[in-house]
């Protein structure tokens, strides 16, 4: 385990997870709001993408697991990391629905967002959000990030294109939020 919150600990993916990875990536309810292309994957192909992920230098991989019952209920991860320019994108996915709405994504993002501040100590911090996921975007304005950019008809979706977003929080502005 690598960080605990109070209902939720982030511990390192491993090639272990690939049942649930599987799971997660054709679950219907839950590709449409990460994965671009939904496509439907194998266990072999989940298998291989992992692996690769998983031996990228410039990515960290992640297992959201809920504390009470040590049982995943999703991901969360960090790529594009440029130590330079001191920039990282990110990503998270609150998979088991039972655990939606219990305030584990915004717990687990925000440890996340610690750690890139914090013990990283990057400048900014990225992600891209489906228009229509306004969940997720409630919560990121709720933890500092704002929408800088929209990206115009990134996929299409139940018969019509729709935008992403590109939202960002800064370290400053991470640190004041977190001081409030």
């Amino acid at each position: 385990m690598l960080f605990r919150g109070e209902q939720v600990c982030l511990r390192k993916m491993t090639l272990g997870d690939a049942e649930h990875y599987h799971r997660w990536q054709n679950d219907m309810e839950i590709a449409p709001l990460v994965n671009p292309f939904i496509d439907l994957q194998s266990m072999e192909e989940v298998q291989r993408n992992l692996q690769s992920m998983l031996e990228a230098d410039n990515r960290r991989n992640y297992i959201i697991e809920h504390l009470e019952d040590r049982k995943p209920v999703g991901y969360l991860g960090l790529f594009n990391i440029n130590h330079y320019h001191k920039n990282i994108e990110c990503y998270i996915a609150l998979c088991e629905a039972e655990y939606r709405g219990k305030g584990i994504g915004y717990e687990a993002m925000g440890l996340m967002m610690g750690y890139v501040f914090s013990e990283m100590n990057m400048h900014r911090l990225s992600l891209r959000v489906f228009a229509d996921n306004e969940r997720a975007i409630h919560i990121y304005k709720k933890l500092g990030f704002v929408q800088e950019g929209r990206l115009r008809e990134t996929r299409f979706h139940n018969g019509k294109w729709q935008d992403s977003y590109i939202m960002s929080v800064l370290q400053a502005d991470y640190q004041q939020h977190k001081s409030e």
